[in-house]
């Protein structure tokens, strides 16, 4: 926002703030400041609507420290404001999937759930700058198009447990997972059990150390982490993902070259991967 000034001593206080990078001190003032929330023109009166924006692929709710601020942001888009406080809005938060937008477009904004507000305010957590997001946003880009070079450039044996070992080594995330997902694994259990009970309440999982569930895509790598081999059923990965035990991360291989290590909050996200999908830019 070109020529802002600070409106008022809240402002002055979160330029300074900004200026020496004290986040802590920051988010002190945001959690006990007056909020100015934009109404949108034409609202009816007898009802509530929300004006919010859309950044970094997410909902935000603006909310201003001054009227100057909001009446430079969003000029005729609005007819009036909503006075309110941070712990008057968390208490009446509309939607868990928005997040606050503190002075959008001021040299003085954040971006961040509104949660996260008190945390950064006893300092629990460090709020990222729109700068450093942005940075973010373009190392994450760069990393990704790395990761699709390397799947690009993959040649890879037939053998499936081969082209997963050299994917691998390789380094290449895409390959590998590509490989892995189109894996039939060997599964330990507690029991000699059908592969099709995988579905029913009551499979017996075998986790391993570290509150795991093994898989391995070879008998000799079962045979490697079990000398005496437990039972098994043979299933599909994704098959398995799709009924895998809440709270039990993923082993794949352990202790091998080709091994991976998946937490518990994560596993679920493998079935939403696309390894296979072309580089960008490829035709």
């Amino acid at each position: 926002m070109r020529d802002w000034q600070p409106a008022n001593d809240v402002e002055q206080a979160m330029l300074l703030a900004a200026g020496e990078d004290d986040r802590q001190a920051y988010f002190q003032l945001v959690a006990v400041a007056d909020l100015f929330l934009p109404q949108i023109a034409g609202d009816d009166p007898a009802g509530q609507r929300f004006l919010t924006v859309h950044a970094f692929d997410e909902v935000f709710l603006p909310v201003f420290t001054s009227v100057p601020a909001l009446a430079a942001q969003f000029g005729g888009a609005v007819n009036g404001y909503t006075v309110t406080n941070y712990a008057e809005l968390r208490r009446k938060w509309p939607d868990p999937q928005w997040r606050l937008a503190v002075n959008p477009g001021t040299p003085v904004d954040a971006y961040l759930s509104i949660e996260a507000v008190e945390e950064a305010a006893v300092g629990d957590v460090t709020v990222p700058t729109l700068a450093e997001l942005a940075t973010a946003a373009e190392e994450d880009e760069q990393a990704e198009a790395e990761l699709r070079a390397v799947q690009a450039a993959g040649n890879y044996p037939d053998d499936p447990a081969a082209a997963l070992l050299a994917a691998a080594r390789a380094g290449d995330a895409y390959g590998y997972l590509e490989r892995l997902l189109d894996a039939v694994v060997l599964i330990p259990t507690t029991r000699p059990v059908e592969a099709e009970q995988i579905l029913e309440p009551g499979f017996p999982w075998l986790p391993g150390p570290g509150q795991v569930i093994e898989v391995f895509t070879t008998a000799e790598a079962l045979a490697r982490s079990h000398p005496e081999p437990p039972p098994t059923v043979e299933v599909a990965l994704p098959f398995a993902l799709a009924v895998w035990p809440s709270g039990h991360g993923l082993s794949v291989n352990p202790g091998g070259a080709d091994g991976i290590e998946v937490g518990a909050d994560e596993v679920l996200f493998l079935l939403t991967l696309t390894p296979s999908a072309s580089p960008p830019g490829s035709a």
